[in-house]
């Protein structure tokens, strides 16, 4: 495997909870060394000392909670990206205001966990760095890493016209074919939805931005046709149907 690797820091109050995180960490051969912390004032230290190329970082703990915590990694010459887990999803939209790499969700699963640290190579190679200023460390916010015939692939979230649940997957749909994230569509949502993308159904998420066509469907839902696809329609559920309609001006 080529380089690079990472020194992470697991910073979460409940053992637990680091012990488990830290096993996965070890499953991965892009992690060289794995330093943890249970405070926000056992983080800065280790920071303050050998460091960390990358921190994954609890929200909720005694003290300074993680969000706090990230605004303190300013202080530092050089701030590691943050990847934030937590069990709350509610905390998705503050995360990311403060420049967030990634948001992971409790119970973290394995290949979640490496497409981030695959986001993590990638972005550190483009840049020649492996921690960076907090509004630089989401250099792939643009794009998402895809699967497609083996390979990996950096997919521009602008060509993205919706994103429907297939199987124990989700396919992104694009003019130019369908391809596969390792996602879920509620972590997808979390991702996406500062970019102009709304959840209109339980297996659907669209980005409104490509809307080119609604049409009134049965018992007061709608179809969306989106633009450069001919041959796709998103169903709009009863629940959805009023976000929409406002996100629209309908």
């Amino acid at each position: 495997m080529i380089g690079p690797f990472f020194r992470t820091l697991v910073v979460d109050d409940e053992a637990p909870a680091r012990s488990e995180l830290c096993y996965l960490l070890r499953q991965t051969p892009r992690v060289t060394d794995i330093l943890e912390a249970e405070d926000a004032s056992g983080a800065m230290d280790l920071l303050a000392g050998p460091g960390a190329d990358v921190v994954f970082l609890d929200i909720q703990m005694p003290g300074l909670d993680g969000l706090q915590l990230a605004r303190l990694f300013s202080s530092l010459e050089i701030p590691p990206p943050v990847v934030f887990v937590t069990a709350f999803q509610e905390h998705a939209v503050d995360a990311f205001q403060l420049a967030a790499f990634d948001y992971l969700l409790k119970p973290v699963r394995q290949d979640r966990l490496n497409l981030t640290l695959e986001r993590l190579a990638l972005w550190a190679h483009r840049t020649g760095r492996r921690g960076g200023e907090a509004n630089e460390s989401q250099p792939l916010d643009d794009r998402l890493a895809v699967t497609h015939r083996g390979r990996i692939l950096l997919l521009p979230i602008s060509e993205i016209r919706a994103a429907e649940v297939s199987g124990d997957r989700i396919a992104l749909i694009t003019p130019e074919g369908r391809f596969l994230a390792r996602l879920r569509l509620q972590e997808l949502e979390e991702r996406l939805g500062r970019q102009g993308f709304m959840r209109v159904h339980r297996h659907y998420l669209v980005n409104l931005r490509h809307v080119a066509a609604v049409e009134t469907f049965v018992n007061n839902t709608y179809l969306l046709r989106m633009e450069g696809i001919s041959d796709l329609t998103v169903p709009v559920s009863r629940r959805h149907g009023a976000q929409l309609r406002q996100a629209l001006g309908l």
